[in-house]
C-alpha cells in the first residue's frame, strides 16, 4: 500500500502509478469470474504475498485494504483506484548510511525483531541519540533497502509447468529480431517480430515492425485484442517495453492482469519461445532468402507473405502438443469464461500516453513543440493530457478525473512518413520459394487472421 506519509502526490503521473499498483494487487480478483470460496482463498494469498510499492518499499497488504480496492474498482473502474490528492506535506529526516547499515544487520539477525526493538538497541549501543530515530522513518528506510520483516524472512517460491484451462486465460507476449531488409542507402535494416500466443490454444497473432519500441507493442496488442478479445493475464519478460508505464496503465484500464517473468527464469515463457523457434525455421529463413534475392523489397511485402504463412501454415495446422489446430482450439470457449470484447475507441484510449501540462493564461498548452487551445476555464491550471505520440492531431484533456474534451491544434508541426523504399537487388540464383507457394495457395485468406484491421495510418517504427 502506498505510504501514508513521505512522498507527496504532486503529479498526475504519481497518482496513475499508485492506481496501476493497486490494480496489479487486485487483478486476480477482478479479471475473471470466481468460483465459490475462491475469493477468500485469493484474498488470503494476496495478503501474504510481498509487494513492491511505487516508492520502492516491499510490504504485505491487509485483506481489508485489498477488499476495499476491489469494491472501489467495481464501482468506478480504474478511476476508483486513483488516490486522493494529498494537501499535507510530511517529511522524514534521512538516516545516515551507518545507522541504516546497523539497522539492516539487526533485522537480518532476527527477522521477527520489531522496529521499536531495533531503535532501542541502536540507542543503547550509542549509535543514535534517544528519540532521534522515529519508527516510521526507520520502517520506510528498511523497506526501501529490501530489509523489511516480510522480505528478510520470505521463503523461495517454486513453480510448475501448466496449461491454461480455456482461451484468453493467459497470453504470452515477446519480441524477437527476425529479418534484415535493405533501405534506400543499401544498409540492412532490422525487422522485429512481435507476437502474442494464447496459452491454451497456441493461437498466435504476430506482426513485423521496423522498431522494437512501445508503439509497436501497443499496435500488436490492439490487433490481438480486436481479433481474440482481451486476455485475463498478459505474461511478459522484463524488457523496457514490457516494464513501461504505458503498458501497465493500459492493462489496468482494460482490466488485464500484467505479469512478468522472473529475471533469469525463462521457463515461464516456454510457449512463446518455442513458437519463435518455429517461425525461425519455417518462415524467417525462407523470407530472408526472398529478401536477399530481391523478390521481397518492402515491409508491406514482408507482412503479406508472413500473414499467409501464419494463417495457413501455423494457425490452421495441427499443433504437436494439443493435437488440434490453433484456429479450432481458440473457438472452444468455456461458457463460464466467455470472450470479452473491447471497442476500438476504448482500446485506442487505453494506450494513450499520459502527461501533465500547465494551461497558459490564454488557454493554451504546449506538447511536443505543438500548441493547442483548451477550454478557457482551465487557464493557469494543471491538467492531464492523453495522446498518441505518433498521432499528435488528437490530444485529450482532463482535470481531476473530469474530461474537458479534445484540444484544438493551433500550431501543429507534422512530419511526413518515411516509407521503406524499394531497392533494386543484384540478380541471384533462383531458389524454390516455400513462402511464395503458400501465398499463392490461399491468397484471398492471407489477411483473415492477421493484419485485417489497421489501427494507425503509419507504422510506429517509421518515425525516429
Amino acid at each position: 500500500m502506498p505510504p501514508k506519509g513521505g512522498n507527496v502526490l504532486s503529479t498526475e503521473e504519481s497518482r496513475q502509478a499508485i492506481a496501476v499498483f493497486r490494480f496489479e494487487v487486485i487483478a486476480p480478483l477482478v479479471v475473471r469470474p470466481l468460483q465459490p470460496g475462491e475469493r477468500s482463498h485469493l484474498l488470503l494469498e494476496l495478503s501474504n504475498r510481498l509487494w513492491k510499492t511505487p516508492d520502492g518499499r516491499v510490504i504485505r497488504i491487509h485483506q481489508r485494504t485489498i477488499a476495499r480496492w476491489v469494491a472501489r474498482y467495481r464501482e468506478r473502474g480504474f478511476a476508483g483506484l486513483l488516490p486522493e490528492v494529498r494537501l499535507d506535506h510530511g517529511h522524514h529526516r534521512l538516516l545516515s548510511d551507518e545507522v541504516l547499515a546497523k539497522a539492516i544487520l539487526l533485522r537480518q539477525e532476527d527477522p521477527e525483531r520489531s522496529i521499536q526493538a531495533i531503535i532501542r538497541i541502536l540507542e543503547l549501543e550509542g549509535v543514535v541519540e534517544v528519540g532521534q530515530v522515529k519508527r516510521t522513518t526507520l520502517s520506510h528506510a528498511l523497506c526501501r533497502a529490501g530489509a523489511s520483516r516480510a522480505e528478510v524472512s520470505r521463503s523461495k517460491e517454486t513453480f510448475r509447468l501448466r496449461e491454461s484451462p480455456y482461451p484468453n486465460a493467459m497470453w504470452q507476449i515477446d519480441t524477437q529480431e527476425a529479418l534484415r531488409i535493405p533501405d534506400a542507402s543499401g544498409r540492412r535494416r532490422t525487422l522485429y517480430l512481435v507476437a502474442a500466443i494464447d496459452d491454451y490454444s497456441r493461437h498466435v497473432v504476430a506482426r513485423f515492425y521496423t522498431a522494437d519500441n512501445r508503439p509497436s507493442l501497443a499496435d500488436l496488442l490492439k490487433r490481438a485484442i480486436i481479433q481474440r478479445g482481451r486476455p485475463e493475464i498478459l505474461y511478459a519478460d522484463n524488457g523496457a517495453n514490457y516494464r513501461s508505464r504505458l503498458l501497465a496503465l493500459a492493462c489496468a484500464q482494460l482490466g488485464i492482469e500484467l505479469r512478468h517473468a522472473q529475471p533469469y527464469r525463462p521457463q515461464g515463457k516456454g510457449k512463446i519461445e518455442r513458437w519463435f523457434k518455429t517461425a525461425d525455421i519455417r518462415h524467417n529463413r525462407e523470407a530472408q532468402a526472398l529478401i536477399d534475392s530481391g523478390r521481397i523489397k518492402t515491409l508491406e511485402e514482408v507482412q503479406e507473405f508472413f500473414s499467409a504463412w501464419l494463417q495457413n501454415e501455423y494457425n490452421s495446422r495441427i499443433h504437436s502438443a494439443t493435437k488440434e489446430a490453433p484456429n479450432d482450439r481458440i473457438r472452444r470457449v468455456d461458457p463460464a469464461h466467455p470472450l470479452l470484447w473491447v471497442s476500438p475507441d476504448e482500446l485506442a484510449k487505453a494506450f494513450l500516453a499520459v502527461e501533465t501540462r500547465v494551461v497558459t493564461s490564454v488557454g493554451t498548452i504546449s506538447l511536443e513543440g505543438n500548441e493547442y487551445q483548451v477550454d478557457p476555464r482551465l487557464s493557469r491550471q494543471k491538467v492531464t493530457v492523453r495522446f498518441d505520440p505518433y498521432d499528435l492531431t488528437h490530444v485529450f484533456v482532463e482535470r481531476d478525473g473530469t474530461s474537458y474534451g479534445e484540444a484544438s491544434p493551433v500550431n501543429l508541426l507534422s512530419e511526413e512518413r518515411r516509407e521503406l523504399p524499394r531497392k533494386e537487388s543484384e540478380e541471384r540464383p533462383e531458389r524454390t520459394s516455400f513462402l511464395a507457394l503458400v501465398r499463392a495457395e490461399d491468397e484471398l485468406r492471407r489477411f483473415k487472421e492477421a493484419g485485417r484491421m489497421s489501427f494507425a495510418q503509419k507504422d510506429p517504427g517509421d518515425r525516429p
